[in-house]
């Protein structure tokens, strides 16, 4: 591999790696604050892809303005998760598997009956093309799905850090019955928290749906990507998961360009069982205190 295909290969998954990080934040958000541990988080992205493809098929619209779209699509099934998390046992961490794994289930059955099995992609013409940076020549949507990415992250990054309602969800991520005696409205930031994390993942869908094909049970591994980068940048840290998305889509891109593709899914299940040897109390050893 000579050093400009390197560099290519590495450039290629760096923006590869901004989107992993807005796919991870929706799911770190909701561990932070309800110790919940969502599989369906993956079946959630995948359902918003599938109704971004829905809605440009349908009026032909650039793909970029589908984000908020799809999001708001998701919103009342934010308010359905909230409902049924608020109701789970103690522990919350081993209920909240079962629970959620029920609800992937569900998911892809519906997405199966009503996509069926036939693979969709967002075929933009606006995002075909590739654009010159120097000697590298890169791929425009992914560019484009980047620069969305980082402007989603950055405007979360500045809600959790400058409003009040970011401050509440710090405090409530960290020490909910604190949190709760000292006045905020934990039940309201909880709430705001997955309506937020449930539009980042239907945002994330139709970003996900202009790189790869869509098919039902595509959650899977998306879910397993934003355990890895959890795992790696500990729950509720922000700049961490950035540069952990980043790092993955690196590796990935490498694992790629030398092995192919065959052998991407192997390397991401050996990064988590490394990271949960590594971590070995759990996920919530990464908390952020």
């Amino acid at each position: 591999m000579s050093l400009t295909t390197l560099a290519q290969t590495l450039a290629s998954g760096a923006l590869l790696g901004c989107f992993y990080t807005l796919m991870a934040l929706a799911f770190s958000m909701v561990l932070s604050v309800t110790r919940a541990l969502n599989l369906a988080h993956g079946d959630l992205i995948i359902l918003g892809g599938y109704l971004g493809y829905w809605f440009w098929s349908g009026s032909g619209l650039h793909p970029l303005l589908l984000v908020p779209v799809a999001g708001a699509a998701l919103l009342p099934l934010a308010l359905l998760w909230q409902w049924l998390f608020n109701r789970l046992p103690e522990p919350k961490e081993l209920s909240s598997l079962v629970l959620t794994f029920g609800l992937s289930l569900l998911l892809q059955n519906i997405m199966l009956a009503l996509w069926r099995g036939e693979y969709r992609l967002i075929a933009s013409e606006s995002l075909t093309g590739s654009i010159r940076l120097g000697g590298l020549r890169l791929n425009q949507g992914r560019l484009i799905v980047a620069a969305a990415a980082l402007a989603a992250v950055g405007g979360l990054y500045l809600a959790l850090t400058r409003t009040r309602w970011g401050r509440a969800v710090r405090a409530t991520s960290l020490d909910r019955e604190a949190a709760a005696l000292l006045g905020i409205n934990v039940d309201q930031a909880t709430r705001t928290t997955f309506l937020l994390a449930l539009a980042l993942s239907g945002g994330a869908g139709v970003l996900f749906a202009t790189l790869h094909y869509l098919y039902p049970a595509g959650g899977i591994e998306l879910t397993l990507l934003a355990i890895v980068l959890t795992i790696w940048a500990g729950v509720g840290r922000l700049r961490s998961v950035l540069v952990a998305g980043v790092l993955l889509g690196v590796i990935e891109a490498l694992t790629v360009a030398w092995s192919g593709p065959r052998w991407r899914e192997l390397v991401v299940a050996l990064l988590l069982l490394a990271s949960l040897l590594a971590r070995s109390g759990g996920l919530a050893g990464g908390r952020s205190h």
